[in-house]
């Protein structure tokens, strides 16, 4: 399809977990422009990237939970035809469909006739909005930081790669901060900023929440970032489910240009769904022999998933002369290239300690141009560029 010339040819976006189904999906789709995405952050992209005209949901969303989540696509593009392929759809998931906007569900397998009354969903939306095509929306890059070791650094790279986006988009106010580090963050404590609100008034709001309550729900850093609080007590972390954390990245992505994550260090159930979620991830991995042992176990966990590793960006802290770990035999046991590195200097601690980043601290400092070249890693845009040291002249 489409064989007839006189169809028109259409930018179809096909969205599933199965790669044996996606394939059944597109060879019923030969002739249109197809476009697929194996989870909603990635369709997400691509829908305001390629300006899709039908999403099929596939089989591996054939659940509440899942239609739920591919529901996300809506609050991109409101007028988007949504339409779901499921073996047996259960009552509970038609109704599901229904009440979150699908325009239909389809059994599987799929065939031609089928797929036509997909099609004619297109021609209903364009006669409703007279526009010739889907409306595109900008959405905002997801930068995850992570670290699979405590103490890493990975909370400061955080505050101080959203402060260098801010600075170098010279809009502040379009970058969010998230601490999801539910139990024990401390993005708040290392900005100096006192939080009225925190997600878990997202999550005792989840039904309510929309982007008004969530922008109100966001502290205002002295630089005009926002910032999203994690629990102020290890305890209310219970309260914050995954699909919290999930709903609120979604609604970040349409209210800011940055969102920029902090996880907890270890792989659980959110972080993992933060990382499926996230445009760019931030590896940070400290120049000790434990650090890099537990970057391996969690690259290895992460191939197991397949997550494309084309996202991950390997950031080096604390480099500095007196490390004994070869940046060659690192690279090999991790299977990545280092991309950016922080010296080690007694100012980052100092920093830490004023609760302040070292970027607006200290920014002739060392450290300061290291960390403002990890947020060039990750900034969409022109930048203010610095001379930049080879890998080889990290050790000093």
């Amino acid at each position: 399809m489409p064989s007839d010339p006189g169809i028109a040819t259409r930018s179809i976006l096909v969205v599933d977990t199965d790669a044996a189904a996606t394939e059944t999906i597109l060879g019923l789709l030969d002739g249109h422009k197809v476009y697929t995405a194996r989870n909603v952050s990635d369709a997400q992209r691509k829908l305001v990237e390629e300006g899709i005209e039908l999403a099929i949901i596939g089989p591996g969303f054939g659940h509440e939970a899942g239609v739920a989540e591919a529901a996300q696509l809506l609050d991109i593009q409101p007028t988007l035809p949504l339409v779901l392929a499921a073996e047996k759809p259960t009552l509970d998931v038609l109704r599901a469909a229904i009440r979150v906007g699908y325009k239909d569900v389809v059994d599987m397998p799929l065939d031609g006739q089928k797929v036509s009354s997909m099609l004619n969903h297109i021609e209903k939306v364009e006669t409703m909005i007279q526009t010739g095509g889907a409306a595109k929306t900008k959405i905002g890059k997801v930068i995850t930081i992570m670290s699979p070791k405590g103490g890493a650094g990975k909370t400061m790279t955080t505050v101080n790669t959203a402060l260098g986006l801010a600075a170098m988009s010279d809009a502040p106010e379009r970058v969010v901060v998230l601490d999801a580090d539910l139990q024990f963050g401390d993005v708040c404590i290392s900005l100096q900023v006192e939080p009225q609100h925190t997600i878990v008034d997202a999550a005792r709001d989840i039904d309510k929440l929309d982007e008004a309550l969530l922008d109100s729900l966001l502290a205002t850093h002295s630089s005009g970032m926002r910032v999203l609080s994690a629990p102020l007590e290890p305890s209310l972390a219970d309260e914050v489910s995954t699909q919290v954390v999930v709903k609120t990245i979604g609604m970040l992505k349409r209210m800011f240009d940055y969102i920029v994550i902090d996880t907890a260090p270890f792989l659980d159930e959110p972080v993992l769904s933060i990382l499926e979620r996230s445009d760019a991830v931030l590896l940070v991995v400290d120049m000790d022999l434990p650090a890099v042992k537990n970057a391996k176990l969690a690259l290895d966990t992460l191939e197991l998933i397949k997550f494309p590793f084309e996202k991950i960006k390997l950031v080096l802290n604390r480099v500095n002369s007196k490390a004994r770990l070869d940046i060659d035999e690192l690279e090999r046991a991790l299977g990545l290239e280092v991309q950016a590195a922080i010296a080690s200097d007694r100012l980052v601690p100092r920093a830490v300690n004023e609760g302040e980043p070292v970027i607006s601290l200290y920014p002739r400092s060392r450290p300061a141009k290291d960390l403002r070249a990890v947020a060039a890693l990750v900034f969409e845009g022109e930048a203010v560029e610095e001379e930049q040291d080879t890998k080889r002249g990290w050790f000093r």
